[in-house]
């Protein structure tokens, strides 16, 4: 193993740790991209892709995500995703597919089909939380790494230990950061620590479980991606109206109608989207699954409607995503029912110019 031509066992140190020198980025120096770190694993099952480069940096000894982003010409705020995977896999030692598996394709542009995250396409950038991580402390303690399911912008639950995730530092009260030195260490370099956990609510516990049946539902088998069929579609006695709706549809289906009836309850004049903004992502996601499990509960129990279609035009993209060739069967039919029985558009032409795929569905 050689760095720029000089021996690791020779107890020469890597350009990262010299002390009083710069760090040179791969532009500028190109042992990094030739390098094998000493410390080599797998991606775990479920494991976060920029968990997983975490995780090696820290047992490498390295300086986080700051210092592998240097080397692959990142920016600081950047997130990696499967670009990287090269470079990872020849740094660190995971298997290329594991690794653009857990990293995803999470390009950027105005295609809304480009992002895939552990082999589930998905329509929206919104729907992952790359860039504000929240984690549960006790899975970390158990488990080392972050995981994929924590990636995703709804996730606010560990169905594992039944509490709310977290996403801020005990001891200095910021944000938990990706640019920490380990999976369980915050950026003010004290361990994060465990408080008093927040009971997860069922509507909580129950979408949590949902979105990790749903991880787990496609799986890597010898280097390629296999999706591993549900025993059932049918959704568990006692489930909330919100549950009732999404248990049978796709990842992407589901958020897809979760965020289309987050934003509808927000044109009711009697939902309860009136409460404080949310500042944070988690509880913002937390308002989401709320507002749009009550908006779920009033479509079931055939409620008249009171909508302010003002701009229903995110509420009507977000349900045509779910109605093209490429969408299962139980999506487009509910996104079907939705568009049918809560919105109320005056022109049709010209939602169907932009989405052929509803210009042969009666809207009226």
């Amino acid at each position: 193993m050689t760095l720029g031509g000089t021996g690791w066992g020779a107890g020469v140190a890597p350009p990262h740790s010299v002390p009083g020198q710069p760090v040179m980025g791969s532009a500028h120096f190109a042992g990094p991209q030739e390098y094998v770190f000493p410390v080599q694993d797998t991606v775990r099952p479920g494991e976060s892709g920029q968990g997983y480069a975490l995780r090696l940096s820290a047992e490498n000894h390295l300086n986080g995500l700051p210092q592998l982003k240097i080397w692959l010409g990142k920016s600081r705020f950047a997130t990696l995703d499967a670009v990287d995977s090269p470079l990872l896999h020849r740094w660190f030692g995971a298997d290329q597919s594991s690794l653009d598996h857990a990293l995803g394709w999470i390009h950027t542009g105005r295609n809304s089909e480009g992002y895939v995250y552990a082999g589930h396409s998905l329509g929206r950038s919104y729907f992952l939380n790359r860039s504000y991580p929240r984690v549960c402390i006790r899975c970390l303690q158990t488990e080392a790494h972050c995981k994929a399911a924590w990636d995703l912008s709804l996730a606010v639950v560990c169905s594992e230990h039944r509490e709310v995730l977290t996403d801020l530092c005990l001891h200095c009260n910021r944000p938990i950061s990706w640019h920490r030195p380990t999976p369980s260490t915050c950026s003010c370099h004290r361990d994060l620590s465990l408080s008093e956990g927040t009971a997860a609510s069922p509507l909580e516990l129950q979408f949590s479980a949902w979105m990790n049946h749903q991880i787990e539902r496609i799986t890597l088998v010898h280097g390629g991606i296999e999706w591993m069929a549900p025993e059932t579609n049918e959704a568990p006695r006692e489930v909330t109206p919100l549950m009732r709706l999404v248990w049978p549809l796709s990842l992407n289906g589901g958020l897809c109608v979760t965020y289309a009836l987050a934003t509808a309850a927000g044109y009711d004049d009697t939902s309860n989207a009136d409460e404080p903004r949310a500042r944070t992502s988690l509880k913002k996601a937390q308002k989401i699954l709320r507002i749009a499990d009550h908006f779920a509960h009033k479509i079931q129990r055939q409620h008249e409607m009171h909508l302010r279609v003002r701009r229903p035009s995110v509420v009507v993209q977000l349900l045509a995503d779910c109605m093209t060739s490429r969408a299962p069967t139980a999506d487009r039919n509910l996104a079907q029912s939705l568009l049918r029985n809560i919105l109320q558009i005056k022109s049709k032409a010209r939602w169907s110019g932009a989405n052929p795929q509803l210009s042969q569905m009666p809207l009226f």
